[in-house]
């Protein structure tokens, strides 16, 4: 009798042991769905998105701003199948270059900006330099790269906004131009 006691216990306790691995198990595999996105990378570049700041200008900021229309088909390019959807973005690069001969020189700071006309999403700022080096004809900016903007390219279409601080008034318009890169997710 002792026997068939000492069997059934072992049994129970491998099947208790059973059920507990696999619960772990459950639990790490679902904390990892979770966790991961999922999907692949990809990098969409903007080039030489052109902005005017229409003069006369004063002291203080003064953003411009450039419609971007969202396209997965544009935006992923091969990448692209039905149903694709961006799961994350970040901004991983923002240069501002002079036009012609110009220069930075009676600007202070610069900050790049994402606004949207869903009231639901929020303006985030994205990079951002202070102060731009006098004589600076190129400069980068510090992106801001733990700031997710993936529901920008769930609308229909979002705003780069550049805010140039100038550090006095000027009459002239200000033109320049921005190259950006997002590191895009995508399933």
């Amino acid at each position: 009798m002792l026997f068939f006691i000492e069997v059934f216990l072992k049994k129970l306790y491998i099947a208790s042991m059973k059920k507990i691995i696999f619960a772990f198990l459950s639990v790490i595999a679902l904390f990892n769905m979770g966790c991961n996105k999922g999907g692949e990378k990809t990098t969409f570049t903007m080039k030489d998105i052109a902005f005017t700041l229409s003069g006369p200008l004063y002291e203080g900021s003064n953003p411009g701003q450039y419609i971007v229309q969202v396209d997965l088909k544009t935006i992923l390019g091969d990448k692209f199948h039905n149903g694709a959807k961006i799961t994350g973005a970040t901004l991983k690069n923002a240069t501002i270059k002079a036009l012609d001969s110009g220069n930075f020189n009676d600007i202070s700071s610069f900050v790049l900006s994402i606004a949207s006309d869903n009231a639901d999403l929020k303006m985030k700022e994205l990079a951002v330099l202070n102060p731009v080096p006098a004589g600076s004809k190129q400069v980068v900016l510090k992106a801001a790269e733990e700031i997710s903007v993936d529901d920008y390219f769930g609308e229909k279409q979002f705003y780069v906004i550049v805010d140039a601080t100038l550090s006095k008034d000027r009459d002239p318009d200000l033109k320049f131009l921005g190259d950006f890169e997002f590191e895009l997710e995508y399933k």
